[in-house]
């Protein structure tokens, strides 16, 4: 690469790398406060958060890339231009071609990666997130017992906590029934105890302090009665539910499986596989997009030095907002449904944004043009003066002579 191409890349990994960092944290503390409330809800351990987030990061950064790239191409442009940098290339002989040679070399690694993203990681991650929200949600990652109510947690046995502490895992006031093989029961009351389970969560284990126990027979007709300082008791539960296998939707299905599913490799439904259609071409155009996004970029990025515009930037992000929005809640979905051709719906909303951006850029690049001919028309005149006013001084000393 020469001098200017690394020129050009230093200037636009800055506000990319900045662009995509800011864009990816506001995107996951969106997320962090719910998903906390929910894991807490659930009585679920607080590092669950953390892995849950993890797994959104893909996700999130397939929507923070083409508008992190965006931005980065469109402020390295602006600032070039605000600094008279790019009229400088461009008396060097620079053509906005020969900038764009760079770009378009970041661009093709940010498609890999792009498509890499959106067509392996993401679906992994996209089920993986859904498993360990099944996990807190079925009592995978620890029994769940709200405090006071009456929760059956196996077929024979009732327990009811007045209060419990959802980090030490310590519970006041507990009551619990159990009915025996025998037809009797035994009712547990305890002032303390401690719980917890085994590690595959196949029991509940109580550690209960200052309480009492009491044996009914069958017939109810004896009683005994025991008072205890501490009793450890052992419930079995029951066994907690498989997550299914990966493949619920086309949004876990890895590029090489919907390709597969649309040959007739996999046995689909009609609506399946409409889905599968829309999830194939959305993983081709979303990569697409990075070779338009430098043609928009640079068109809303470029301004005049004395007359910068503000509404160019503006505008420029509006319509790639609006053309992502457009793609995936409207020319997607009515690819999934089956209301519309893939081709129609969500290939014309794509041909639509290359077009535009390409008129914008050609509008751009004459209007640049000609505010450079109109900076230099503008110098011209007191040259020329002062060159026929010196033609007509020398003409003057000839006639007097």
């Amino acid at each position: 690469m020469s001098l200017v191409d690394r020129y050009i890349l230093r200037t636009i990994a800055t506000p990319l790398i900045l662009a995509l960092g800011v864009a990816g944290m506001l995107l996951l503390l969106e997320n962090m406060l719910r998903l906390f409330d929910f894991v807490l809800a659930e009585q679920g351990p607080v590092d669950v958060v953390w892995r849950m987030l993890a797994n959104l990061v893909p996700h999130y950064l397939g929507l923070a890339l083409p508008l992190g790239t965006f931005l980065g191409i469109m402020l390295a442009f602006r600032n070039l231009s605000m600094s008279s940098e790019l009229d400088a290339l461009s008396s060097s002989g620079a053509s906005f071609g020969r900038l764009l040679r760079p770009v378009y070399m970041l661009v093709l690694v940010l498609i890999v990666v792009d498509f890499l993203l959106v067509s392996y990681i993401q679906p992994y991650a996209q089920y993986k997130y859904r498993q360990i929200s099944f996990d807190v949600t079925s009592g995978a990652l620890g029994i769940k017992i709200p405090a006071g109510e009456f929760i059956e947690i196996s077929d024979r046995i009732t327990i009811r906590l007045e209060e419990i502490n959802t980090e030490t895992r310590e519970a006041v006031n507990i009551f619990l029934e159990r009915e025996n093989t025998d037809g009797g029961k035994t009712v547990i009351t305890a002032k303390r105890a401690t719980i917890s389970t085994t590690p595959k969560i196949t029991s509940l284990l109580m550690k209960m302090e200052q309480g009492r126990q009491i044996i009914i027979d069958p017939l109810g007709e004896r009683i005994q009665a025991l008072n205890f300082d501490s009793f450890d008791l052992e419930i079995d539960l029951p066994a907690i539910g498989e997550f299914r296998a990966r493949g619920g939707d086309e949004r876990e299905a890895t590029f090489n499986e919907i390709v597969r599913a649309l040959q007739g490799d996999t046995n689909i439904s009609a609506a399946e596989y409409s889905d599968y259609r829309a999830g194939f071409h959305w993983r081709i155009i979303h990569p697409l997009t990075f070779l338009v996004m430098p043609i928009l970029a640079i068109a809303t990025g470029v301004t005049g030095r004395r007359k910068a515009s503000t509404l160019k930037p503006i505008v420029g992000v509006a319509i790639l907002i609006i053309y992502h929005e457009l793609l995936e809640e409207w020319g997607m979905v009515a690819a999934a449904e089956g209301r519309l051709s893939p081709y129609i719906s969500m290939w014309g909303v794509f041909a639509v944004f290359t077009i535009i951006s390409i008129l914008m850029y050609s509008g751009s690049i004459e209007q640049a043009r000609a505010t450079k001919v109109m900076t230099r028309s503008q110098a011209s005149p007191p040259r020329l003066a002062s060159a026929e006013a010196g033609a007509g001084a020398s003409a003057q000393k000839g006639s007097a002579s």
